[in-house]
C-alpha cells in the first residue's frame, strides 16, 4: 500500500508541473504579435524542450526504486533548476546565434 501512496503523489506533483507548463504555453503575451517565424519556431522548440524534459522527469520519478515522499519534490525542484537554466542562459544564446 506504501507503494501505492508514493504513486498517487508521483500522478498528483507532476499534474501540476504540466499545468504549469501548460499555462505558459498558453499565456498571452501583451506586446505586439510578431510575424517572424523564427520566434514561433524557437518557440515551439522551447515548448517541445519542456514537455520532453517532463516526460523525463515523471518516468524517472514514476520508476525510482527508492519510494520515498521527497523523490517527487526533489525531482521538481530539479527540473525546474534544469528547465530555468535552458530558459535564461542556453535559449536566448541559440536565439542570438542562430537567429540574428
Amino acid at each position: 500500500m506504501k507503494e501505492d501512496h508514493y504513486h498517487i503523489v508521483v500522478h498528483i506533483v507532476n499534474v501540476i508541473v504540466l499545468g504549469f507548463i501548460c499555462l505558459f504555453w498558453l499565456y498571452p503575451s501583451v506586446s505586439a504579435p510578431e510575424e517572424d517565424p523564427n520566434v514561433k519556431l524557437l518557440q515551439f522548440g522551447l515548448f517541445g524542450f519542456m514537455i520532453v524534459s517532463w516526460a523525463v522527469n515523471y518516468w524517472l520519478q514514476y520508476r525510482a526504486k527508492k519510494k520515498k515522499w521527497y523523490l517527487p519534490l526533489a525531482g521538481t525542484i530539479l527540473y525546474v533548476a534544469f528547465l530555468s537554466l535552458f530558459l535564461l542562459l542556453i535559449f536566448p544564446f541559440i536565439n542570438s546565434l542562430f537567429f540574428s
